[in-house]
């Protein structure tokens, strides 16, 4: 058995550290089409000038950020948890530059995508097939966080992009914490993917991301997730009442599968138990899956989706236009200045 599960001892994942991403000067590129809002700020294109490299840029406003001890906390956990780590179903971080008085500025890995949000809202509920293929990819980035006492805490289909080539890459680390004791108690993500836990504020741990499996992978299937309601208080209410639903017949591994992430019990919950991982990739849903082969990427995707490479490729000088009425962050006002 061990020898069969050696990737999971992450040998086939290098580390990366601060040395590796670069201190990127914004003269050196070009910022291309807006491709979303994000909390304090939006995600856009960016093109290196001497090389016509594409990259994702997330450039977050300072103002914003200080207005909130909460967020000013959680940026500082997304850098140094970035800084740290490396797998290939995760947007690599490539470059920064936090010493603009106006903005911090996150340079990404750039593949075309499209996202699995998008994607189950076209097909209206993804096949099963799909939807195994993208938690078994899942389960190996949890595996490789959790081992290095990070947990993500915000997992949801607009956070995970399919690449060109049919594998997952997870983004957006905003809520990302590194563990210094056995549990945490913040109340923080989106409500639907908050576990009874988290809502009662009885502490967790890793036990968050394996909850927050077993809601995508509901949603996966079906297009929404189980706990449904009109406002967050009713949405709570069913989360702690844990009564699933599931509204069609479906494979019955998947179905266990799918209940024993949503166990209200963290001692009892699929990934936390002593057993750990070895329980999940054991789990008859898994019976005669690749892993190995998944995580070298040599195992074909069940789907490649269709992408125009070519769009959204207008660039232009990069623009640091300040909005009007905004005031520059003096450097020792500044939490974000001297990180390094």
């Amino acid at each position: 058995m061990d020898g069969k599960l050696t990737f999971l001892e992450t040998k086939l994942i290098s580390s990366i550290n601060s040395d590796n991403v670069e201190k990127i000067n914004l003269n050196d590129y070009e910022l291309g089409n807006e491709i979303s809002q994000v909390p304090n700020g939006i995600l856009a294109f960016a093109k290196k000038t001497k090389t016509n490299q594409i990259y994702i840029i997330k450039i977050l406003r300072k103002r914003d950020l200080l207005q909130n001890n909460i967020a000013i906390e959680h940026e500082m956990n997304q850098y140094q948890n970035l800084l740290s780590i490396y797998h290939p179903f995760i947007v690599e971080l490539k470059g920064i530059n936090f010493t603009d008085q106006y903005r911090l500025y996150y340079l990404f890995e750039y593949v075309p995508f499209i996202s699995l949000k998008d994607l189950i809202k076209k097909e209206q509920g993804i096949s099963i097939d799909k939807a195994k293929f993208y938690v078994a990819s899942l389960i190996t980035v949890f595996d490789y966080l959790h081992k290095k006492k990070i947990i993500y805490r915000d997992l949801r289909p607009d956070n995970i992009f399919i690449s060109n080539n049919g594998y997952i890459k997870l983004f957006d680390f905003t809520l990302s914490k590194k563990l210094n004791s056995d549990y945490t108690n913040s109340l923080c993500g989106t409500h639907e993917y908050h576990s009874p836990e988290m809502i009662n504020q009885t502490g967790y741990n890793k036990s968050i991301d394996f909850w927050q499996l077993g809601i995508l992978f509901y949603e996966m299937l079906f297009g929404y997730t189980p706990f449904i309601a009109s406002d967050p208080i009713k949405i709570y209410e069913k989360i702690k009442k844990g009564k699933l639903k599931f509204p069609k017949i479906i494979d019955s591994n998947a179905r266990t599968l799918i209940s024993h992430f949503l166990n209200s019990d963290i001692k009892k919950r699929l990934g936390c138990t002593k057993r750990g991982i070895y329980e999940i990739i054991e789990n008859p849903f898994f019976e005669g899956f690749d892993w190995e082969g998944l995580l070298h990427r040599k195992i074909e995707p069940p789907f490649i989706p269709k992408i125009d490479i070519k769009a959204n490729t207008s660039y232009k000088k990069f623009d640091k236009t300040i909005e009007e009425g905004e005031m520059p962050i003096s450097k020792e006002k500044d939490p974000f200045y001297n990180l390094k």
